[in-house]
């Protein structure tokens, strides 16, 4: 009788305690862009801010990754981390630059920045 009580507590834990658990997505707050705007050719130093809401859980200590993306110019992003440097084109205009938030649990969240090329 005490195995067939400890076996139905263990399954009952092992149903239960995975439903507690809830990944949140991460979420960007902001993307800054010095300078902004910039001159032809020059370059930009670009911060993502980013925040995983876990706290009440067990992942609260999971890690965020960065990936950069820009359709023109060139960007840099070492170590998949929040800091990248985008060269700007040599053509006057406004630019998009985005930046993609994962979490360890396929958590996403994207957000975009404008920068003027003078």
């Amino acid at each position: 009788m005490k195995n067939i009580l400890l076996s139905l507590s263990i399954i009952f834990i092992g149903i239960t305690i995975p439903s507690c658990i809830h990944n949140y997505e991460p979420v960007i707050s902001t993307i800054s862009a010095a300078p902004n705007p910039v001159s032809k050719g020059g370059t930009v130093n670009l911060i993502c801010s980013a925040s995983d809401d876990d706290n009440s859980s067990i992942l609260k200590n999971e890690s965020l990754s960065y990936a950069w993306f820009a359709s023109v110019g060139e960007i840099i992003s070492e170590n998949s981390d929040n800091t990248a440097i985008w060269t700007a084109p040599q053509e006057a205009g406004k630019y998009s630059i985005s930046c993609s938030v994962t979490d360890e649990y396929d958590g996403l969240d994207i957000k975009t920045i404008e920068i003027t090329v003078e």
